[in-house]
């Protein structure tokens, strides 16, 4: 028996951390990317896209699953018994199943609208960590499974994690103010007449740009975090510098 080969996840797994209020749903509910974004925008109360899913599954901070539109031949990863043993459809996975699909294949999705693949996905929780490995996989002779992101759907606990990233932390809700500053004169005092200051000052948005580090460095989950902001709003500060798309 081959050992298995775990992928320690480069990002942290998303999970919610406030009431619903997108729609009926629960956490096992299965929907379309179409209906995950729509009900993850009235939860999050801003515009949350298919396109924030892929990206978010690409980084492996939730799971995406697709519908397989042909029958085919599989076999575990060490070559044993994927599905169904000792039946008629032994290591046979039908049209119409609805498969994990691996990382790479979500990279795709994310970054092309397509992807070709031949493994399944399995999660497994190692030390403490839930990794993922390559649990079965397409015979040889068998075609690669094509998917579209119409194919693709996520499930009720993951539509609402991702959501919940789109909401600012509760912790905004009474932030503390800057003592006043004293003026020299009426042009040196601060301008006041637009409302309340922007939560990130110019000094934020330099040191979220140096722990960026230009992808290699600090999430944007993290940071978030870290300056208590919404995740949106760190992007914006990334994409206005050139940095992120």
């Amino acid at each position: 028996m081959s050992k298995i080969q775990y992928f320690p996840p480069m990002f942290e797994r998303l999970t919610p951390r406030t009431p619903w209020a997108g729609g009926r749903m629960v956490d096992t509910d299965v929907l379309t990317l179409a209906e995950a974004a729509s009900m993850a925008t009235k939860h999050a109360g801003e515009p949350v896209t298919i396109g924030d899913f892929l990206r978010a599954a690409a980084r492996g901070e939730i799971t995406l699953r697709a519908i397989v539109h042909t029958a085919a031949k599989v076999q575990k990863h060490d070559g044993g018994i994927y599905c169904n043993g000792g039946q008629e459809n032994e290591n046979r996975v039908p049209a119409g199943a609805i498969a994990t699909l691996p990382l790479t294949a979500c990279k795709h999705l994310a970054a092309a609208g397509r992807a070709s693949w031949r493994t399944f996905d399995g999660f497994e929780m190692v030390e403490g960590v839930l990794q993922r490995y390559t649990k079965g996989e397409l015979v040889a002779g068998e075609p690669d499974f094509e998917t579209v992101p119409d194919d693709c759907r996520v499930v009720g606990y993951d539509v609402h994690a991702l959501a919940d990233e789109y909401t600012a932390p509760e912790a905004t809700q009474a932030e503390p103010q800057a003592a006043p500053v004293e003026a020299d004169s009426a042009s040196d005092a601060p301008d006041t007449s637009k409302g309340t200051p922007p939560k990130l000052t110019e000094v934020d948005k330099a040191e979220i740009l140096r722990l960026y580090n230009r992808g290699r460095g600090a999430s944007v989950n993290a940071m978030a975090k870290q300056f208590n902001v919404s995740r949106p709003t760190i992007e914006k500060v990334l994409q206005r510098a050139g940095i992120k798309k």
